[in-house]
């Protein structure tokens, strides 16, 4: 069988294999994902919203509803763009983006096996060896274990990129290097991954090639590849330029990339697999990993023997020197032309051939040539895998690499071990071609496709997979009604309530460092906000809500404000950010507190219930409130009065509100501002730009520090700084102040550490220190509500507070310490930041954010002076708080 029913064919019958492994979940594509909402649902919307955009609004792309008012937040994970251009038309045709998405994926299962089919088929021209390939590459542990994150599962395009680039060298016909192009850029468009990783392949085959002795026939066909790659990368900018985006406005402590517990291959994934491969699972002593885990790396048992086989028929046959006409005993046609031979067999008509021409051609035979060159490249990428330092080894040549920008969007090494597989997916289809050979010399050739075929069928019987867990989702009519009702409101602007509770954050201050870690119930937090995420695509309105692989700044905002939701507090930060629709999930309050929130609601300002639904939602809407501008708030520069010649140092703007309205600024982008040093006698003798993040709330009586670095002139002597912002809601607004550059202690110098602290209900300059404040000046913050608090703080030593260090050792902070009445194992600890450094005799007014606990009760916050790790400063102000709703 050749042409285009050979091709049917084994698709087909791969199809029929990823059906039988995923079943019953394949029977319930249409309202159901494998494992669980978390991710899945994700990425059910990524692609719903690239569908959307590109019928609506295709220069929008990347301004995606979720995440308001953050832009760019497609750009907060993958953007599936090429996926989407074949879920799109299925959805549109269903209705049923579940469907689409789930229909897509269980297909690119299958093409993982059909496209390494054919590159298998090319390099062995043997179709049994080449099936046992895709069936390795298709049905591997690692491959259902990275199931729900289809940016990684779908790596179909690997091989079909590596068959194109062969072919293209080998045979010089420009359709393959056409070929190559499309498949790269489709890859590209799909996930930033895939295109880090085939960027593997292809730079050591190019190297491969230049270091050849072949290089100069091969020079013209690589500059064609370099220049159609380049080509490729010119349709992808477009698509980059929005990371890019969002990656310089990342804070520097967050820019590396994230860490996570299965980032890097630990020595224990080798031998994981999953708890549903039912060989795997009667065995008993391997380790068991999840969908959607992404860690079951074992191979499997076969491929150890096939990888000794492949060597014998690689190394055998060059050791005895010559063609040996018996191992190419079934060689079929080219995979690329139907009826068109591609190798000589034994035993067909001797005529002879036409001859080659000078260009590199296709060798006589499987090329076993490029057994070496897959050989490296699995052990390169498994080295990547292991991450930056396996064992605590540091790993040179993954910190090399990841100096390069593409490999940035690598956040998981762990995910090299792809081209790990392909890698032994190519050694394996050499091994059976091998034992296909063996068995057709010494029987003939049904015996040696029913002995790769028994491999084959031995392989599959080891990956069985069965019951794969799978959850519902509501799709059709069963989406609640409330979603429907929202698509016809004009210019709503949507929350879901309750939002993800912080639970561990000891720091309130923008930018506020939130991740997975801090958030109460992870799994939960995420299941929720991907499925108000996922329910957004029946109506498109701007979503607070989401949660991907990055944390927006002005959503970390939103989960500190929302704390104490409904509390005034929050509903005002809410109104003031343009929301004006909640959506109140009842079901996810302890049913003792449902009643409490509605009251709370039913008598708060500006909100109105607009209807009740029977499925426990509610839905309400927000009247605006008016704001101030951020010209009308009083802002002044904080900077230390002395510091070390050329040090670098802190210093801040610190802001306050005293205007009758709240401040809301929507603007994530870096803040910058140009400082100026002039000596004494007014001659500019230094200039250097820096950036802040600018507070995204400040309601009426309070205040907020947004801080900057900055860095002292080499030279000791008087200075004046001034501060200029140059864009942003303060652009053309300046500020002064004196600072004395010569020789300063710290605080780990061993001289006297001294200071004192106050509580100062209103910034009005300092007042005398104060050892305790006075009962009657209480606070009564709500539940769980963040509030700011104004201090002074005064340096009465010798040395100099750092309000950060790069050790954590030293830097001075504010400690609050919460304990209850009535409750002495109660604690709670929180950090108060300085406005910027202290120099010694400096005094400076600044407001500190905490957050209130989240029971009602009387609480004792105790605050003090801290030199982390050295010493406490002078003595704790003492506040008696009561907390309630």
């Amino acid at each position: 069988m050749t042409g285009w029913k050979e091709h049917l064919l084994v698709l087909c019958l791969f199809l029929v294999l990823v059906f039988l492994f995923t079943v019953p979940f394949a029977l319930h594509a249409g309202d159901a994902v494998l494992s669980s909402h978390v991710d899945n649902l994700l990425n059910v919307w990524i692609i719903s919203w690239d569908g959307h955009a590109l019928v609506t609004s295709p220069t929008n792309l990347f301004q995606a509803n979720m995440n308001y008012p953050s832009p760019d937040s497609l750009a907060f994970s993958e953007d599936l763009f090429s996926l989407a251009l074949v879920a799109a038309p299925i959805s549109w045709i269903t209705g049923n983006a579940v469907f689409a998405y789930n229909f897509v994926s269980l297909i690119g299962f299958a093409l993982c096996a059909y496209t390494m089919y054919l590159l298998v088929k090319y390099l062995t021209a043997n179709r049994p060896a080449a099936f046992v390939a895709g069936v390795f590459f298709a049905f591997v542990p690692y491959h259902f274990s990275t199931i729900v994150h289809v940016h990684v599962s779908l790596y179909f395009l690997q091989p079909l990129i590596l068959l194109f680039l062969f072919r293209y060298v080998d045979e010089g016909k420009p359709r393959f290097l056409v070929g190559l192009g499309i498949a790269f850029t489709a890859q590209a468009l799909m996930s930033w991954y895939q295109l880090a990783f085939s960027s593997i392949p292809i730079g050591l085959f190019i190297i491969w090639r230049i270091v050849s002795p072949r290089r100069r026939e091969y020079a013209r066909y690589l500059l064609c590849i370099v220049g159609v790659l380049f080509l490729c990368m010119l349709v992808v900018i477009p698509f980059a330029l929005p990371y890019f985006r969002l990656h310089r406005n990342i804070p520097e402590k967050e820019s590396e990339p994230a860490i996570n517990v299965i980032s890097s291959a630990k020595s224990g994934d080798f031998f994981r697999v999953l708890p549903q491969n039912y060989f795997y699972d009667k065995l008993g002593f391997l380790k068991t990993g999840s969908p959607g885990g992404g860690d079951a790396l074992f191979p499997g048992f076969l491929i150890f023997p096939l990888a000794v086989l492949a060597l014998v028929y690689v190394f055998g046959r060059r050791k005895r020197g010559g063609a040996d006409r018996e191992d190419d005993a079934e060689p079929p046609p080219a995979s690329g032309d139907e009826g068109e031979e591609l190798h000589p067999q034994a035993d067909t008509d001797p005529s002879p051939q036409e001859p080659q021409p000078p260009a590199p051609a296709a060798p006589p035979g499987p090329r076993r040539d490029y057994f070496a060159f897959f050989v490296v490249l699995g052990l390169v990428c498994f080295v990547l895998s292991l991450g930056p330092e396996p064992h605590g080894v540091s790993n040179i040549f993954y910190k090399a690499l990841h100096k390069l920008p593409i490999y940035g969007f690598v956040r998981f090494p762990i995910r090299y071990h792809i081209m790990v597989l392909l890698s032994l997916a190519v050694v394996a289809g050499y091994g059976a071609t091998w034992l296909y050979n063996w068995f057709a010399r010494r029987k003939n050739r049904r015996w040696a496709a029913a002995a790769v075929s028994a491999v084959a069928a031995l392989m599959l019987l080891e990956f069985l997979i069965v019951s794969l867990p799978y959850t519902g989702v509501a799709v059709g009519d069963a989406v609640p009604q409330v979603y429907r009702d929202l698509e016809g409101i004009e210019g709503a602007v949507v929350v879901e309530a309750p939002m993800p509770a912080v639970a561990n954050s000891v720091v309130f201050e923008d930018p506020l460092t939130i991740n997975y870690g801090t958030l109460d119930n992870t799994f939960l937090s995420a299941l929720r906000e991907q499925d108000a995420t996922y329910f957004s695509i029946y109506h498109w309105k701007k979503l607070v809500n989401g949660m991907s692989g990055y944390y927006p700044l002005f959503y970390r905002r939103a989960l500190v404000e929302m704390l104490a939701f409904p509390a005034p507090r929050a509903l005002t930060f809410l109104r003031a950010a343009g929301v004006n629709r909640i959506v109140m999930h009842w079901d996810y309050y302890p049913a003792e507190q449902r009643e409490e929130v509605r009251e709370a609601l039913a008598g708060a300002e500006g909100v109105t219930l607009v209807e009740d639904y029977p499925d426990g939602l509610s839905l309400y809407a927000l009247d605006a409130v008016q704001t101030v501008s951020a010209m009308d708030l009083a802002i002044n520069a904080h900077a230390p009065e002395r510091t070390n010649p050329g040090d670098s140092f802190s210093a801040s703007l610190g802001i306050f509100n005293g205007s009758g309205m709240p401040f809301i600024n929507t603007d994530e982008t870096l803040q910058h501002l140009e400082v100026a040093w002039k000596d004494s006698g007014g001659k500019v003798i230094k200039s250097e730009g820096t950036y802040f993040y600018a507070p995204f709330f400040i309601p009426d009586g309070e205040g907020a520090v947004a801080p900057f670095k900055v860095s002292a002139p080499p030279d000791s002597g008087g200075y004046t700084m001034t501060v200029t912002s140059t864009d942003g809601m303060l652009e053309g607004q300046a500020w002064e102040t004196g600072i004395d550059v010569g020789e300063v202690a710290g605080v780990d110098s061993g001289r006297p550490v001294a200071g004192s602290l106050q509580w100062s209900p209103h910034i009005s300059g300092p007042s005398p220190p104060a050892a305790e404040a006075p009962a009657d000046a209480a606070l009564q913050p709500y539940l769980g509500e963040v509030f700011s608090l104004d201090m002074d703080a005064y340096n009465d030593g010798s040395t100099f507070w750092e309000r950060d260090r790069p050790s954590v050792e030293g830097a001075v902070v504010i400690t609050a310490v919460w304990t209850r009445e009535g409750d002495p194992g109660y604690e709670m600890v929180q950090q108060g930041m300085l406005p910027g450094d202290l120099s010694p005799g400096q005094v400076s007014s600044f407001p500190i954010a905490l957050q209130a606990p989240t029971e009602s009760g009387s609480y004792t916050l105790t605050l003090r002076l801290n030199s982390l790790g050295i010493t406490y400063i002078g003595d704790p102000v003492i506040i008696p708080v009561t907390v309630s709703r």
